[in-house]
């Protein structure tokens, strides 16, 4: 593991000069209260102070969080053309799942939304940017924190002492570049205001950054609701909740919740209405055949189909990744140190497993029971160990960083950060306690 080093190269060096002088103000302490207080997010933690990056950093971010998203999505298309049962026996998925899933990317309506929310995360390392997955879903985490997040660094009074040397902030508008997007995917079904769903699969969950979606949603002249997806009632006519029609339904979910809450009848039903002109269905399960780990693996088993440019991209920001199976079995138990393990589908760090914290035996076991007791297929990547990084401000100061750019309708929408103490099974996400934050620069005019 790297050892704690510089501050951190990405970083603006004139905002970094300038948190030095404004932490020496005593003022800190105070902005740090009411930023917290500002940008609070109840299970959230948020970074402060705002790590401003240089512009060039924050640039690559997005090009190169675009171009891979573009290549990642779109690769399986080359490999499988239109044979989308052989790509879902490829991800491993089962009979129903894989039928529900491809169903819904043969419609050209469902697959238009299918790719339209992505969020690659990239791992900062000594050698750059490595993507380590790609997310697909209408749920992408950091769509409710990189517009507040802006918007709290902005009015905070470090800002203000940025400003006072002539550097502002700037951020793309992310609320903006999605109410874009989505606004191509919806259409209204009734006079008045689009009517906006917001579907939660599971009970249990409660969303607290659900506020911010609403207020956005409405921002655009919307009307919104919320509630479970099994509480909407489907007619030919089509859908209602608590009396008044939907024209779209929003699921706050991902493939993985869909399969544990959703019955596949009632996903189905939202399917033929969305091809019978009903209502907009957005976040069928078509994303789900994008949001898996496994598409990683197909750009090195069919590295021949990439263009020299793709191959370059692939070599420079790409993990090597393969699938778990009784013929790559031996391969993964003799790089168990190099490797990690992880659910093709699964989100947020979940049931991600090291090799090196195991010897040899309690790793084939734990491979062995990936094989056999579970319809979820695993993948094999080698890791990519972050590099430590000093965050002026941040306590400790020593942090791993994740970069993830959103791309909305392959747009760059704004870029989602992630920080946290250096661990050994090093998982940088908000479920296990990383801070989160937007990724802020020096505004053009202040260059």
């Amino acid at each position: 593991m790297s050892t704690a080093r510089a501050v951190w190269s990405a970083l603006d060096r004139r905002a970094v000069a300038a948190w030095a002088d404004f932490e020496g103000t005593g003022g800190a302490d105070q902005d740090r209260e009411e930023f917290t207080e500002r940008i609070h997010r109840k299970g959230w933690a948020h970074a402060y102070p705002p790590q401003i990056l240089s512009v060039e950093a924050a640039d690559e971010v997005a090009t190169v969080g675009v171009r891979l998203a573009e290549l990642v999505s779109g690769f399986p298309q080359r490999v499988f053309g239109d044979d989308l049962a052989a790509w879902a026996e490829y991800l491993g998925a089962s009979g129903d799942d894989a039928a529900l899933m491809t169903e819904a990317l043969a419609s050209p309506r469902l697959a238009k939304a299918a790719r339209a929310f992505m969020r690659p995360d990239l791992v900062v390392t000594d050698e750059g940017l490595k993507l380590v997955e790609l997310n697909v879903a209408t749920s992408l985490g950091g769509l409710s924190t990189c517009a507040p997040y802006t918007r709290a660094a902005r009015s905070s009074a470090y800002a203000r002492f940025l400003e006072s040397r002539g550097l502002g902030l700037d951020a793309p508008n992310t609320s903006q570049v999605w109410l874009e997007v989505f606004g191509g995917l919806t259409q209204r079904h009734t006079d008045g205001p689009l009517h906006v769903f917001e579907a939660t699969a599971n009970p249990a969950d409660i969303d607290s950054g659900r506020r911010f979606f609403v207020d956005m949603v409405r921002s655009a002249g919307h009307q919104v609701s919320c509630g479970l997806v099994h509480d909407l009632a489907l007619t030919d006519e089509g859908v209602y909740f608590e009396g008044r029609r939907i024209d779209a339904v929003f699921t706050a979910y991902t493939w993985h919740e869909t399969r544990r809450f959703v019955p596949p009848a009632l996903t189905r039903r939202l399917m033929e209405l969305d091809a019978a002109g009903k209502v907009d269905f957005i976040g069928s399960p078509a994303a789900g055949l994008f949001d898996n780990k496994a598409n990683l693996a197909l750009l090195f088993e069919y590295a021949s189909l990439l263009t020299n440019e793709e191959r370059t991209l692939v070599e420079r920001h790409v993990p090597e990744t393969f699938r778990l199976s009784e013929e790559t079995l031996e391969r993964a138990v003799a790089a168990r140190e190099q490797l990690l393990c992880k659910p093709a589908s699964a989100y947020g760090g979940k049931g991600m497993k090291y090799g090196f914290p195991l010897d040899d035996t309690a790793w084939r076991a734990l491979l062995t029971e990936c094989l056999r007791g579970s319809a979820e297929r695993h993948v094999l990547q080698y890791r990519v160990p972050p590099v430590i990084v000093e965050l002026p401000g941040a306590s400790p100061s020593a942090r791993e960083v994740v970069l993830a750019p959103l791309v909305f309708g392959g747009r760059f929408a704004g870029t989602f950060l992630r920080q946290a103490p250096p661990r050994e099974e090093s998982v940088i996400n908000a479920s296990s306690g990383a801070e989160s934050a937007g990724v802020l620069s020096i505004s053009a005019r202040e260059r």
